[in-house]
């Protein structure tokens, strides 16, 4: 019985699964839905070539703080990044010595003026026996040798009291200096700025002069570039052109950017009219207007000068770029699959970047946005940019 019934359902399984194959829709899916992905129309625009420069930012105003005064470190009351405010103070010096030396001469100031007081007293008593010799001279009762003696006794007294007077004023200067020194014993910050070293610690010895913490003001920074020789004519038109202001083309033109990738904005260029025998460049120096809080000191920079005669160039944005080691690429939509294509970046024009001619042309589709998640030849559903913004 069981085995009759073997055929019978071996033969109804296989009825339904032709059914289920034939009622299956002509048009179901045979691979995964094509990606959508943000895109942009690349363009052509006229722009002066571009030659890169290299630098780095630094500080207008960099120094060591110095101690006046030799002295061991009392108190260090700043650390390494700590922001200070001018006349802020950094460090306190041991003052034993000094407060030693000011009540010494405190002591002599009161010696000396009980001393001008008793010589004070010295002039009037001349004073009154010169009157007597004279009355007596006059009255034939004396000589003139005494009276010259009484007229000389008068004036060294006088001048014994001047003596005295000028001892007082000496001891006071000397204590007016002692209590500069001992001002100076609290080490204050000269500017704004940033600590970004210690030379030495509570405890230790300063000569001196000697060096406490060294002090940054980074607000603002600069810029300052190596720049070739043969560059020397064209910076100069720049800075010229750059004295104009901000709305100056060719300052609108240099591009600036930190190895961060963050763009750097400059308000002027100088440059310093001396080109190393050695490297045969000159140094070039924009003041850098971002946020110091963006930037440090020391960050290495990126310059593109714009130069020689305009010439059409392809630009797209930066976004497009694709990274795989030391290529680059960008993908172009075509037929609704995203192509891989190979380029090399001229220069960077803001947002956008200038490509050597290739193989992306102006009206051409790259993907701006997605494609680190594309694989060559990826079905896509492109969206514009203009049509995401209204989303």
């Amino acid at each position: 019985m069981a085995r009759a019934l073997i055929p019978t359902l071996v033969s109804l399984a296989l009825s339904f699964a032709a059914a289920a194959q034939d009622g299956a829709p002509a048009d179901a899916p045979k691979g995964p839905p094509p990606t959508p992905v943000k895109v942009a129309a690349a363009r052509e625009e006229s722009l002066a070539p571009r030659r890169k420069v290299f630098g780095e930012l630094r500080a207008q105003r960099r120094t060591p703080v110095a101690a006046e005064e030799a002295g061991i470190v009392r108190e260090l009351l700043v650390g390494d990044g700590t922001r200070v405010r001018a006349g802020a103070p950094i460090a306190r010096l041991d003052g034993a010595r000094l407060d030693l030396e000011l009540r010494i001469l405190e002591a002599n100031a009161a010696v000396a003026r009980a001393l001008r007081v008793e010589r004070e007293l010295g002039p009037a008593r001349y004073a009154r026996d010169l009157g007597l010799r004279k009355r007596a001279a006059a009255e034939g009762g004396t000589n003139p040798r005494e009276l010259a003696d009484a007229e000389s006794d008068l004036a060294a007294a006088a001048a014994l009291v001047t003596q005295a007077q000028a001892a007082i004023a000496v001891i006071e200067q000397q204590a007016a200096l002692l209590a500069e020194r001992r001002k100076d014993l609290e080490i204050v910050a000269p500017f704004d700025g940033v600590v970004i070293r210690r030379f030495a610690e509570a405890g230790a010895w300063i000569a001196g002069g000697g060096a406490v913490v060294e002090l940054v003001d980074s607000s603002p920074l600069e810029a300052w570039f190596d720049v070739p020789q043969e560059m020397f004519a064209v910076a100069q038109r720049l800075a010229t052109s750059a004295s104009q202001g901000d709305g100056a083309p060719e300052l609108r033109a240099l591009e600036i950017q930190a190895t961060t990738g963050v763009r750097v904005a400059a308000t002027g260029i100088r440059v310093v009219p001396e080109i190393d025998a050695q490297t045969r460049t000159f140094h070039a120096i924009a003041v850098v207007r971002d946020d110091p809080a963006n930037l440090a000191a020391g960050l290495a920079l990126n310059a593109f000068v714009p130069q020689g005669p305009a010439a059409p160039y392809t630009l797209v944005p930066k976004d497009a770029l694709v990274y795989q080691g030391v290529n680059t690429s960008v993908f172009v939509v075509r037929n609704g699959v995203a192509i891989p294509t190979p380029v090399r970046v001229a220069f960077p024009v803001g947002d956008d970047v200038a490509l050597e001619a290739g193989a992306v042309a102006a009206g051409d589709t790259v993907v701006v946005e997605g494609n680190e998640r594309l694989i060559p030849g990826s079905a896509v559903a492109p969206i514009a940019a203009s049509t995401e913004a209204k989303k």
